[in-house]
C-alpha cells in the first residue's frame, strides 16, 4: 500500500492524509491515517494487531454487490489474487468483511506513485520509462498467467518503493469492489472497444500499459493534445500533468465514448526526441486494433528489454500482423547473430580483461578501469565481508564519474546481491536487480548481468525468470563461467542435481584458480547427502584459498553431519580465527548442542546474533537451544516470535524462498500456533517437493503440531534423499517419532528403495 505524503490519488483537500473521520477502527485493525482514496475505496496506514505489525489496508466503498452476493464469491476472487506472486506485485494477505464493509491488507509501503512523481519532478527520460515498463509489463505477465486480468492499470497504480523497487498495484479490484466486470476502469487508460462496452482482455491490460509509458514520458495521455512551447521538449514540471482530468474515476454512459477519447495522438507530437525503437513499442501497445497489439505482456516485455539493450539499429520484436492485414512500414531489425557471436569471441578472448562498454565505448576516464579491477578482485573473495562493503563503495565512486561504465553497473549489482545473501537486509535485492538492468540498458552484450540476476530470481523463488536469465547469459557469452554457475543455481533449485553438478564442472573447467567452483560443486553433494564427495571439493577449495572462512566452515558442516564432533569444532574454530562471523558460530552452537552442551551452544549463537542481529536463522537457534533448557523454556517460546517476526520480514523479499517458508512454518509450530503454521509448510512443499532441507522442516512442524500422519512422509522422504540423518536423530522433539514403528517401517522401505 501507498506511503507516500501524497495520497495515491487526489480529490482536493478533504482527501489528503487524516485519520478516518467516523471510526478508529475497522475490526481488529487500528485505523492510524488515511493515505488515499480512489473510486475502489479508502486506503489506511493500519496496524494489525495479531502479528504486530504495520499494515496497508484497503477498504472498498460499500456496494449493492457487496450486500447481496454470497462474501464467500469475494473470498475467492480475493484468493485468486493472494495467489499471484511476483516481485513487482504487490501481494495481498488477506481480506475480511467489518461494518458491512469489504476490506483486504496488504504491505504498507514507502514510495510514491507514478503520478505523485511526474507531478513533482516533470516526465521521466525514455530509458528509465523503459526500465519501469519492463518491471509492470512482467508482473502483468504473472497475472495474466493466473488467469486474471488488472483491468486499472494507470500511473496511481503503480508505485516506486523508497529501495527503487516498481510495484503493480490494485489488479482485480473491480471484482472485489462489485464493478461490473467490463466497464471498470479509468477512462483515459481505458481501449477504445472498451468504451464501445466490449470486454475487458489481456489486450486491454496491454492497451493501458501502453498508456501509461505514453504518460510517463510525455506528462500527458494520448487523448490530449502537446502544450504550445516547442515540441521538442518535454512538458515543464506540473503544466498539464492531471493524469484523471477530466473524468478521474467516473466512467460515462458506455453507449458513447467520451468527446476526449476522440483523437488519440502520436507520441513524437509531444517528444519528438524518442529513440524510433521506443516510439513503435508504444504505438504498437495503444494501437486502435487489438489484434496489431502485442499478442501478451511477455511479448512486450521482450520488446523493451531489446531497445534498452540497443541491438544497433534500435530494433525490437513486434507482433506479426494478424492474417490478411499489412504490417505497419517500420523498417526491419538486423540480425545480430554475428554481433553477438564476435563479442563472444572476443570476451573468451579477453579472459577477465574488462572496460567501458556501451553503445558510446569511448576511454573511460583515467583510473576508472584500474579502480574497476580492484573492486572486481574485492568481490573474488567475497568470503571476506569488507571486501564486499568496499567494492560497493568503489564501484559506486565509478559510476558517480561515469555512470555509463555498463561493467561497473553489472558489478555493483553483484555486490548488493553478496551482501544481501550475507545480511538479508531489505531492499538489496531490488538494488541489486536494479543495478544489473541498468548494467543491461547501456551493453546489452554483457553476460554478467544476466548472470547475476539468474541468482537473484532463484534466490527469490522466480525459477521461470531465472532459467531465462541463464539461457540469456550463455548465448551472449557461452566460455562464461559466472553463466554456468549461475546455470547450477537454478538446476539445483529445481532439484536437477546431477545437471547442476554438469554446469558447475563446466565453470571449473573455465576458471580453475577461483575457490568458489569447488565449493559450490561441495555444496551440491552435501545437498545430495555425498558427504565425503562433499569434503573432498571444499579440501579442493582449500588448496586454492587456504585463508578462506567459507571453505573451514562447510568442512566443520560436513564433520558434523558425519558426527565427528571434534574434527567439526576444529574446523569451525579454525573459521573464526580467519573471520569471526555469524555462520560460523551459528554452525558451532548446532556443533554443541548435538554434544549436549546446551549452555555453550546458547554463548554460540548469542556470538552470532552479535553479527546478524537480523537473521531469522539465528533466532531460531538460540529458541531451540534454549528449549533444551528446563528453566528457559519460556525464554525460548520468547525467542522464536522474535525469529517469526524476522522471517515474515525476510518473507517480503523472497516470498517464494521454500527453505524460509518451512522454517517460518516451523517456528510457527514451535509456538503453538497451527493455523499459520500449516498453510506455510504445504506452501513450502509445493514449491520444492524434492528439497530435503524444505522436506524435513515441514516434517518437523507437522510433528510438532502432533500432525504425525503428515509429517511421516516428509522426513522419511527427506532421509532418502540425502538428509543427514544426524539431525533427526539429535532432535529432542522428535523423539516420539523415531521410536514409532510406523515411522521405522516407513523408513525401512523408503532406504531399501533406494
Amino acid at each position: 500500500m501507498d506511503g507516500t505524503t501524497n495520497p495515491p490519488v487526489s480529490h482536493g483537500a478533504a482527501d489528503r492524509p487524516q485519520p478516518s473521520a467516523t471510526s478508529s477502527h475497522w475490526g481488529p485493525f487500528e485505523l492510524r491515517q488515511r493515505v488515499g482514496r480512489g473510486g475502489f475505496g479508502e486506503v489506511y496506514r493500519a496496524w494489525d494487531p495479531n502479528l504486530q505489525r504495520e499494515v496497508g489496508l484497503k477498504i472498498l466503498l460499500p456496494r449493492p454487490y457487496q450486500a447481496t452476493a454470497p462474501y464467500d464469491e469475494i473470498l475467492r476472487e480475493a484468493r485468486a489474487l493472494a495467489a499471484v506472486r511476483h516481485p513487482n506485485i504487490l501481494p495481498v494477505y488477506g481480506v475480511d468483511r467489518h461494518d458491512g464493509r469489504v476490506g483486504f491488507w496488504t504491505d504498507f509501503i514507502h514510495g510514491k506513485t507514478l503520478a505523485s512523481l511526474v507531478r513533482e519532478q516533470g516526465p521521466f527520460g525514455y530509458r528509465e520509462t523503459a526500465l519501469i515498463g519492463l518491471d509492470v509489463s512482467r508482473a502483468l505477465s504473472a497475472v495474466h498467467r493466473a488467469g486474471l486480468l488488472h483491468r486499472d492499470i494507470k500511473a496511481e497504480n503503480v508505485m516506486r518503493e523508497e529501495g527503487g523497487r516498481i510495484l503493480l498495484m490494485d489488479f482485480g479490484l473491480s471484482a472485489l469492489a462489485g464493478h461490473h466486470p467490463d466497464s471498470a476502469g479509468t477512462p483515459r487508460y481505458m481501449a477504445p472497444e472498451l468504451l464501445r462496452g466490449g470486454s475487458a482482455t489481456v489486450a486491454t491490460d496491454i492497451y493501458a500499459l501502453g498508456v501509461l509509458l505514453f504518460f510517463l514520458v510525455t506528462g500527458h495521455h494520448p487523448d490530449q493534445p502537446p502544450v504550445s512551447a516547442s515540441p521538442s521538449q518535454a512538458p515543464a514540471h506540473g503544466a498539464d500533468l492531471d493524469p484523471e482530468a477530466p473524468t478521474a474515476d467516473t466512467l460515462p454512459a458506455i453507449t458513447g465514448a467520451p468527446a476526449s477519447s476522440s483523437v488519440t495522438r502520436s507520441i513524437l507530437d509531444h517528444r519528438p526526441d524518442l529513440p524510433d525503437a521506443f516510439v513503435r513499442i508504444v504505438e504498437t501497445a495503444i494501437h486502435p486494433d487489438p489484434s496489431r497489439r502485442f499478442a501478451s505482456a511477455g511479448a512486450m516485455s521482450s520488446a523493451l528489454a531489446e531497445t534498452l539493450g540497443g541491438s544497433g539499429d534500435g530494433s525490437v520484436s513486434l507482433p506479426a500482423p494478424p492474417p490478411g492485414k499489412r504490417r505497419f512500414a517500420w523498417a526491419p531489425g538486423l540480425a545480430i547473430a554475428a554481433v553477438v557471436l564476435a563479442l563472444s569471441a572476443w570476451l573468451a578472448s579477453a579472459g577477465h580483461r574488462h572496460g567501458r562498454h556501451g553503445p558510446a565505448a569511448e576511454a573511460a576516464p583515467a583510473g576508472l578501469n584500474d579502480q574497476f579491477l580492484q573492486a572486481d578482485a574485492l568481490l573474488k573473495r567475497y568470503d571476506i565481508h569488507k571486501n564486499v562493503t568496499d567494492a560497493a563503495g568503489i564501484l559506486n565512486g565509478i559510476l558517480a564519474k561515469d555512470p555509463n561504465f555498463a561493467l561497473a553497473q553489472a558489478a555493483l549489482g553483484r555486490a548488493y546481491f553478496l551482501e544481501y545473501r550475507t545480511t538479508r537486509t531489505p531492499g538489496l535485492l531490488d538494488q541489486a536487480r536494479t543495478a544489473c538492468n541498468r548494467a543491461i540498458a547501456i551493453d546489452s552484450s554483457l553476460a554478467r548481468p544476466y548472470a547475476t540476476l539468474a541468482w537473484i530470481d532463484a534466490t527469490a523463488g522466480h525459477n521461470d525468470l531465472a532459467e531465462q536469465d541463464v539461457d540469456q547469459a550463455l548465448r551472449l557469452d557461452p566460455r562464461s563461467a559466472e553463466a554456468y554457475g549461475a546455470q547450477a543455481k537454478v538446476l539445483d533449485v529445481e532439484g536437477r542435481t546431477a545437471e547442476a553438478i554438469t554446469a558447475i564442472q563446466k565453470a571449473a573447467d573455465l576458471e580453475p584458480d577461483y575457490w568458489g567452483w569447488p565449493v559450490q560443486l561441495g555444496n551440491l553433494d552435501f545437498g545430495a547427502g555425498k558427504l565425503q564427495d562433499a569434503a573432498d571439493a571444499y579440501r579442493d577449495a582449500a588448496q586454492i584459498a587456504p585463508d578462506n572462512a567459507i571453505v573451514w566452515l562447510n568442512l566443520g558442516l560436513v564433520a558434523l553431519q558425519l558426527n565427528q564432533y571434534s574434527q567439526a569444532e576444529t574446523d569451525l574454530e579454525k573459521s573464526v580465527r580467519i573471520q569471526p562471523g555469524f555462520s560460523a558460530y551459528s554452525t558451532l552452537s548446532e556443533v554443541l548442542g548435538s554434544e549436549g552442551k546446551f549452555e555453550q551452544a546458547v554463548d554460540a549463537s548469542k556470538k552470532a546474533l552479535d553479527f546478524d542481529p537480523s537473521n531469522y536463522l539465528a533466532w531460531g537457534n538460540l529458541a531451540a537451544n534454549y528449549l533444551q533448557i528446563p528453566a528457559d523454556r519460556d525464554r525460548a517460546i520468547e525467542t522464536y516470535r522474535k525469529s517469526i517476526q524476522l522471517a515474515e520480514a525476510a518473507r517480503k523479499e523472497t516470498p517464494q524462498d521454500p527453505l524460509l517458508l518451512g522454517e517460518l512454518g516451523d517456528y510457527y509450530a514451535s509456538v503453538g500456533d497451527g493455523a499459520r503454521s500449516i498453510p506455510l509448510l504445504r506452501q513450502a512443499v509445493a514449491l520444492a517437493p524434492e528439497d530435503p532441507n524444505v522436506l524435513f522442516a515441514a516434517g518437523d512442524g507437522y510433528e510438532i503440531l502432533h500432525h504425525r500422519s503428515d509429517a511421516i512422509p516428509l522426513i522419511v522422504h527427506s532421509i532418502a534423499l540425502g538428509f543427514h540423518s544426524n539431525e533427526l536423530e539429535d532432535a529432542p522433539e522428535l523423539a516420539s517419532l523415531r521410536a514409532s514403528p510406523s515411522f521405522q517401517k516407513a523408513l525401512h522401505a523408503a532406504l531399501a528403495k533406494h
